[in-house]
C-alpha cells in the first residue's frame, strides 16, 4: 500500500472527523491499493503554523465517539489543537486497522471501537487513563508479520499519535505518515 500525502505550504486542512466510516479503500486502475479520505463536511482550511505562529484562529470540531481525542470538548480549538485532534484520531484509525477487528480482548473485558452515546466505553476509559498507547504496544508484540524495525517504527508512530496529553502529541501528520512507509 502506498500512502501519498500532499500539503500546500500556505494552508493546512483540518479534517475534524477522521474515522473508518470516512475512509475508502479500493484497487486503483494501476492495480495498487488506494486509500482516500472522504467526508470533508467538518474540514477547515487554516493558515499554516509557519505563517501564523501558534496556530492562531479558531476551529469547531464534531465529536465522533470513540474516534475523538481525549481532550475533545464541544467548543473551539486553535489550529494547532485541532491538528492534534486529527493526529489522535488518525492514530486510533491505524490502531483499528492494525488490530483487524472492531473488538479486541483487553484482559477480561471486550474493548470495542463502536460508538456510544452513553457513559465511557472501555476503549474511551483506556484513552482517559492514557493506556491506549501501551495497549497498542502489547498487541504489536503478538503480530508475527512485523520485523523489529517495523515494530520500532510503529511504536514511534503510536507514541507520537496516541499521547493523551496533547502537548506531547505531534501536530504534523506528515511526520507520522513517514513512519508508516514500510517496505514489505
Amino acid at each position: 500500500m502506498q500512502i501519498i500525502w500532499t500539503s500546500n505550504i500556505d494552508t493546512d486542512i483540518i479534517h475534524g472527523d477522521i474515522k473508518p466510516h470516512n475512509v475508502l479503500v479500493f484497487k486503483h486502475a494501476t492495480g495498487k491499493t488506494a486509500v482516500q479520505v472522504t467526508d470533508f463536511g467538518y474540514s477547515t482550511f487554516a493558515a499554516s503554523e509557519a505563517f501564523v505562529p501558534g496556530g492562531a484562529g479558531r476551529v469547531f470540531l464534531p465529536k465522533s465517539r470513540p474516534w475523538n481525542a481525549p481532550e475533545h470538548h464541544f467548543g473551539e480549538f486553535t489550529v494547532t489543537e485541532a491538528k492534534k485532534t486529527d493526529v489522535y484520531s488518525f492514530g486510533m484509525l491505524c490502531l483499528w486497522i492494525l488490530l483487524g477487528s472492531t473488538h479486541i480482548s483487553q484482559m477480561t473485558q471486550i474493548v470495542s471501537f463502536e460508538s456510544s452515546s452513553g457513559p465511557l466505553t472501555p476503549l474511551e476509559q483506556l484513552k482517559a487513563d492514557d493506556k491506549l498507547e501501551r495497549m497498542a504496544y502489547k498487541h504489536m508484540e503478538s503480530l508475527p508479520d512485523f520485523n523489529i524495525e517495523h515494530r520500532k517504527q510503529l511504536q514511534e508512530f503510536f507514541s507520537m499519535a496516541l499521547q493523551c496529553n496533547p502537548e506531547k502529541r505531534v501536530s504534523n501528520l506528515g511526520k507520522l505518515l513517514h513512519l508508516l512507509r514500510m517496505e514489505r
